[in-house]
This record gives C-alpha cells, sequence and structure tokens, in this order.
C-alpha cells in the first residue's frame, strides 16, 4: 500500500514527475451510442423487411437476434454489464418467438460468457475497481489527494495486466445472459401447462 503512494508525485516535486507505463484505463463505451447503434440496425432491419414483405415472425425474429448480437459483443469485449442485461433481453425475445430452440440460445450464450472470461477488458475493470476500493490511511490519503485523478489511476494500477482465466467471471456473466430466456421459458411452459390442466 505504502509503495503505491510513494510511487505517487507530489506537489514538492514542482512539476508531475513521468507516468509510469501501465495498462490503458477501463474501456469506456457510451452506452448511449450503443443504443443509438443498436436503434439505427433495427429500424434499418424493419424497413427493409417491410418493404420486402419479408414474414413478420421472421423479421422480429431477425431484429431479437441483431439486438443479442449487438448487445452481446459490447457486453463480452467492453466489459459494460448493462449491455449484458439487453443482450439477456433480447435472447429472450429468440426464445418466445422460437420456443424450441433455448438449448441452441443457452450454447451462444456460453461462448459470449466464455469470451467475458479471456477479454482483457474485463481484467482491466477488475483491476481499476480493486484500487478504487482499496482503503487507504489518512497520510495516504493526504498524498493522493495532490495528484490529478488520471495519474492516481495509472500509477497504482499494475504495471503488467495479464489475461487470466476468472472462471467466476465467466459463470456470472452467464447466469447475466441466461436467466431471461430461461425465465421466459419457465413462464411460458408454466402458462400452457396451466391453460391445458
Amino acid at each position: 500500500m505504502n509503495a503505491v503512494v510513494d510511487d505517487l508525485p507530489t506537489a514538492d516535486a514542482g512539476r508531475p514527475g513521468p507516468v509510469a507505463e501501465g495498462p490503458r484505463d477501463p474501456i469506456r463505451i457510451p452506452m448511449s451510442s450503443v443504443l443509438l447503434v443498436t436503434v439505427a440496425v433495427l429500424v434499418v432491419e424493419l424497413v427493409t423487411g417491410l418493404l420486402t414483405r419479408t414474414d413478420l415472425h421472421l423479421l422480429w425474429l431477425g431484429m431479437s437476434v441483431s439486438a443479442a448480437v449487438l448487445f452481446g459483443l459490447v457486453f463480452s469485449l467492453g466489459a459494460i454489464t448493462i449491455a449484458g442485461f439487453a443482450a439477456g433481453a433480447a435472447s429472450a425475445g429468440v426464445v418466445v418467438l422460437e420456443p424450441g430452440h433455448l438449448v441452441t440460445v443457452l450454447l451462444v450464450l456460453v461462448v459470449t460468457a466464455v469470451v467475458c472470461g479471456l477479454a482483457p477488458g474485463w481484467a482491466r475493470v477488475e483491476a481499476w475497481q480493486a484500487v478504487r476500493s482499496t482503503p487507504l490511511s489518512a497520510r495516504e490519503e493526504g498524498a493522493v489527494a495532490q495528484v490529478p485523478l488520471v495519474q492516481q489511476q495509472r500509477a497504482s494500477l499494475p504495471s503488467r495486466l495479464r489475461v487470466r482465466w476468472r472462471s467466476d467471471r465467466v459463470f456470472a456473466a452467464f447466469l447475466v445472459l441466461a436467466f431471461p430466456p430461461v425465465f421466459v421459458t419457465a413462464a411460458i411452459a408454466f402458462v400452457t401447462w396451466t391453460e391445458n390442466r
């Protein structure tokens, strides 16, 4: 802990010291941009489908798949949790439209979760969160307060960040992705069972 603060430049130095080479800050993808791109893709699909008189079932299925893929990529590579919930919801749409393909959808979600286990974006976010959640003493807080935030983050993150397999990350990612389609399938099965009693 002391080594982290000692490596930070102090106010007495007169000018900021060189920033040590380290990993990049966590990838920051604005969700507003992701939503705009997704909406644009879905509108293009919808207009194209209507102009070509595509079957509505097929059209909605294609739009659900597109949303699941786009949000899944942002979730797995950009390490943005809210995109994972959106990908799960889009996957639930696929299952509603094609009830017999739950296993196929879950297999695709397993692959997406495995990508989360290997993606460097998740390792950067976890390292950043670990540094930010570490308590400092009063002396260390005083020293850190004199340093710009960007330099604090770069100086306190590990100098080398290796991509490590994290089975807990993969499991958590799969739960986020798989819960909506599994829940929807169970709900449909329950409603069907009660109607046919």
